[in-house]
């Protein structure tokens, strides 16, 4: 069938629709393993790799009484493929000199990002990256992804002194 198919396909398109044509599964689609605690997942096809809302996990930050940015989350757990929003809380920064940074540039490159949010404006990431989230007032700023590859990637909280004072977590992807 597959050749059949391919086949008929000819012209400027051919390569365009024989692609969407597998991409859609061609004539042996196939269907994704469910996922735990959720019905809709048994009927997620191949190539798609989560449907439905992210799990949410947060890192609040706040200063500590010498000015370092502190967090009850230091470790956070994650699966490969799972689907999650990182909501990055910072309840008492002030100002521009007493904001907070995170980074993880191991996590961010080795996940599929998909939407940055800031309030109410949402940024729908395709193939995009970026390096780091900064708050410089009380406020909330997240990201949804999905973890590709398995390890444990270092994530950074600094504050705006010189140097900055430095609060070490790290994402632990089973």
């Amino acid at each position: 069938m597959r050749k059949r198919a391919m086949r008929r396909m000819r012209g400027a398109g051919a390569g365009i629709l024989a692609l969407g044509w597998l991409a859609a599964g061609g004539a042996a689609a196939q269907e994704a393993p469910a996922q735990e605690g959720h019905a809709w997942a048994a009927s997620v096809p191949a190539g798609v790799i989560a449907v439905g809302p992210p799990q949410d996990v947060d890192l609040t930050v706040s200063t500590g009484p010498e000015g370092e940015p502190v967090s009850e989350t230091t470790e956070i757990a994650l699966k490969t493929g799972g689907y999650y929003r990182l909501n990055f809380v910072c309840t008492d920064a002030a100002d521009d000199t007493a904001g907070f940074r995170f980074e993880s540039p191991g996590l961010l490159s080795n996940a599929h990002l998909r939407v940055v949010s800031v309030s109410d404006i949402e940024i729908h990431m395709q193939g995009l990256g970026f390096h780091a989230l900064e708050c410089d007032e009380p406020g909330r700023a997240r990201f949804s992804f999905h973890p590709m590859r398995k390890g444990e990637y270092e994530f950074v909280v600094k504050n705006q002194e010189d140097p900055p004072a430095v609060l070490r977590g790290v994402f632990k992807v089973e």
